[in-house]
């Protein structure tokens, strides 16, 4: 199976380094050319699936990435990770706010009701989990996500220890990988 993992396009709170997480940000102009630049890059591919997270900004991007050719399966645990308290906050050192590293894959706990990345990690895998099942080999499926949830989907497509570095994986906004899976 092939999939596709896009993340959203560029919003206002990008631009400003706050944290977005559950908050239902939308694309900004500049994100809404990133989804139709994303849709040019894919509009070759046929898909046999697209799913996204339910806010704005991942929904859009889908919608205009796939020029409404696709139901899109819209799934909860593709939303981006709760950064509780620090939601709207601008970010620029997680360590130098919170006082830990939200990436460290050894830690659970949730400091300002963050959610620990174990957590993204599991329902990630989850996701993964339930489209293996649901689709053919030769499937090829498009997911629409943020930037925590790529990372989360990335890493438990290529593998991880508790030693992984969690921020290695970057993706930029409206940029789409394939892996083979």
């Amino acid at each position: 199976m092939k999939l596709y993992i896009a993340r959203h396009g560029l919003t206002d709170w990008n631009v400003q380094h706050r944290a977005q997480g559950r908050s239902d940000i939308p694309l900004n102009d500049v994100g809404i050319k990133q989804a139709q630049e994303l849709y040019m890059k894919i509009k070759d591919i046929k898909f046999n699936a697209v799913y996204a997270s339910p806010l704005k900004r991942a929904a859009k991007t889908a919608e205009i990435a796939t020029d409404g050719q696709y139901k899109i399966l819209f799934d909860a645990r593709l939303m981006e990770r709760s950064f509780g308290e620090f939601e709207g906050q601008e970010v620029n050192d997680w360590v130098a706010l919170t006082g830990y590293d939200i990436g460290d894959l050894k830690l659970n706990a949730n400091i300002g009701n963050i959610e620990p990345v174990k957590n993204v990690l599991a329902r990630t895998k989850s996701v993964l989990n339930d489209i293996k099942s649901k689709h053919m080999d030769d499937d090829k499926i498009l997911i629409v996500a943020h930037g925590q949830v790529v990372r989360g989907l990335h890493h438990n497509i290529t593998g991880y220890t508790d030693d992984t570095n969690w921020w290695s994986v970057k993706y930029g906004n409206a940029e789409v990988r394939e892996y083979c899976f």
